[in-house]
């Protein structure tokens, strides 16, 4: 039997004819190959619906799943302005697409719809694949109703366009903004996926005096803009307004988790003109986090443990496509060494080939047993296999 995965890259004008030149180059790849699943990550600069219709003209019925980016990633290299499209072939490889409009709207009722489909299969996926909406919307109810699927776990939050307040997701046929996507392989697909973060403990411990859902409003009794503008320079209201409104997700926190292990990072997505920080999760008031710092030299060691742990978790499977998503966080600390993280990426897998994409949190289980975890700062390989 014969199981191929192949990637092709679309630059044009609009996002349907983006679309459409990487859809085609990567059918003429396929051959006579029927793709059982298609991948997609298409760059903000594109409209979503014009990239969705363009890859239904070519893919037809076949399962879609995708995400917007602030930079798509393939092979060694960035691709900026552009659409990237993955294809997986084989008859015994199976895959079912989900569509949930109404992520964002009630986040609790979307996990409900999502983990009861699953659980109706008459037998249940080995994988799920999952892409959020990473501005509106949480991941927990569906991280919770996933804890005892015994399936291989991995997604992310999306980038796309998360500056204008929302982020854009593709399934099936069907595009937007507020969205979950989600894919349940079956069949001899298998998944494996894991993370880690190159951020470190700066040694400062601050209190979480004031939070509201996923805003953090003071800390240490003051506000929460005044942690970086004492430690990193500058005026509390120049935090709130670009380039230090988007460099403040250098700078996560770091909370304690009950097992004693790595800490948790979270992150901001902005500061708002009030002095809050807007997170990408709720953090509990009254917790002590940790100022955290970010690493070059820890992050490429941490693309190595990751690709190797993702490697591992196959088993006996036979590699076939690898997903990384890696957080905004390291587009900001390698701005002055673009491609440099792609390339150690690829380099880590191997021949194993890979697409990606810049995202705003990282979805993958920490053991084989636990619940999955939604994470920040960190990268994730996730590696779809085939069972011989």
């Amino acid at each position: 039997m014969t199981h191929l995965a192949v990637y092709g890259i679309g630059q044009g004008l609009d996002g349907r004819d983006a679309a459409m030149q990487a859809t085609q180059k990567a059918l003429d790849q396929l051959g006579a190959l029927r793709p059982a699943l298609a991948l997609a990550v298409v760059s903000e600069e594109y409209e979503i619906a014009e990239a969705a219709a363009g890859l239904a003209g070519l893919l037809g019925d076949t399962p879609l799943w995708g995400l917007s980016s602030v930079r798509p990633l393939a092979g060694e290299s960035e691709q900026p302005r552009s659409v990237l499209v993955a294809l997986l072939a084989g008859s015994d490889l199976k895959a079912a697409v989900g569509w949930w409009p109404g992520y964002a709207a009630d986040s609790a009722e979307t996990a409900r719809q999502v983990v009861r489909l699953l659980r109706s299969e008459l037998v249940l996926p080995q994988a799920v694949l999952a892409a959020a909406d990473g501005v509106n919307g949480s991941l927990g109810p569906l991280c919770a109703g996933l804890a005892d699927l015994p399936a291989g776990i991995g997604g992310c939050l999306a980038s796309g366009g998360y500056t204008s307040g929302k982020t854009y997701l593709l399934g099936r046929s069907q595009s937007g903004a507020g969205s979950l996507v989600t894919a349940a392989l079956g069949g001899r697909f298998r998944l494996s996926a894991a993370t880690a973060h190159g951020w470190q403990d700066s040694g400062l411990l601050v209190n979480l005096t004031r939070t509201r859902d996923v805003w953090v409003q003071s800390v240490d009794g003051s506000p929460a803009a005044e942690l970086y503008a004492r430690h990193f320079g500058h005026s509390p209201r120049e935090w709130a307004y670009p380039p230090l409104n988007d460099l403040a997700r250098l700078y996560p926190l770091g909370l304690e988790t009950q097992s004693g292990g790595e800490l948790l990072l979270r992150s901001p997505l902005r500061v708002e003109v009030d002095g809050s920080l807007r997170m990408s999760a709720p953090l509990p008031e009254g917790a002590t986090a940790h100022l955290m710092l970010g690493s070059p030299e820890a992050c490429l060691q941490a693309v190595e443990r990751a690709a190797q742990t993702a490697l591992d978790g196959l088993g006996t499977a036979r590699p076939m496509l690898a997903l990384a998503f890696v957080d905004i966080a390291w587009q900001h600390l390698f701005a002055t060494r673009a491609g440099l993280v792609p390339s150690a990426i690829q380099d880590a897998l191997g021949s194993v080939p890979v697409i990606g994409a810049y995202t705003l949190g990282q979805l993958a289980r920490p053991t084989s047993t636990s619940a999955p975890e939604v994470y920040n700062q960190s990268v994730e390989i996730a590696v779809i296999g085939y069972q011989e």
